[in-house]
């Protein structure tokens, strides 16, 4: 897979995480920080390996994709990148590669994450209490979610402090049969998200 059709795979999970970061550097006051607000530093983000085991086995038997990995943007915008190409889209079988699949994960840390209340203040909040056990909060647009529906390419977002893990699922058909009749259903996606940030030294 070239790294043009990675990176455009990527736009759609990746611009929740930009709407997360505030464009500007006027803070909310706030009282003491919270250990959850702190910047993990980039040596104590988990790599793609250890990602891939919160999915509890959906990616088993797929390649992850050679440019996954830690990125550094600069001092106030880094994390990790990774993403699996689906069994299907190994095959040299065209009638196999119309239905393969690509599950992403990516995590962000940014300075200037914005917070619950100015997310909640469009709208963009859904409530779960898995997140909150986390101390974060789950986006989605519109703050409406099915959970038992399949992960799209526009999946949830789990923040927390200055940190959001986004899951994503892109293909030209996304087929139920990889995970052997178990979808990754936006549950699944969630659950993935917290248990990537419970990797998460902070």
């Amino acid at each position: 897979m070239s790294r043009k059709t990675h990176c455009a795979r990527a736009l759609a999970p990746m611009a929740i995480a930009l709407l997360l970061a505030s464009c500007g550097d006027d803070a909310t006051p706030v009282a003491a920080a919270a250990q959850n607000d702190r910047m993990p530093p980039a040596s104590a983000l988990p790599d793609c390996a250890s990602i891939a085991a919160t999915t509890n086995g959906f990616v088993d038997g797929w390649a992850l994709a050679k440019d996954s990995g830690p990125f550094h943007h600069d001092a106030d915008n880094y994390g990790v990148e990774c993403s699996w190409i689906s069994p299907r889209a190994q095959s040299g079988n065209p009638h196999e590669i119309i239905q393969a699949m690509a599950f992403g994960v990516i995590i962000n840390v940014h300075a200037h994450m914005q917070t619950e209340a100015e997310v909640r203040s469009i709208g963009w909040i859904v409530d779960d209490p898995s997140v909150e056990d986390v101390g974060g909060f789950l986006v989605f647009p519109s703050g409406r979610m099915d959970f038992d529906k399949q992960l799209r390419v526009v999946g949830p977002n789990v923040t927390v402090g200055k940190t959001s893990v986004s899951v994503s699922q892109t293909g030209m058909m996304l087929v139920n049969e990889i995970d052997e009749g178990k979808p990754m259903t936006n549950r699944r996606a969630v659950d993935a998200a917290v248990a990537v940030h419970r990797l998460i030294d902070r």
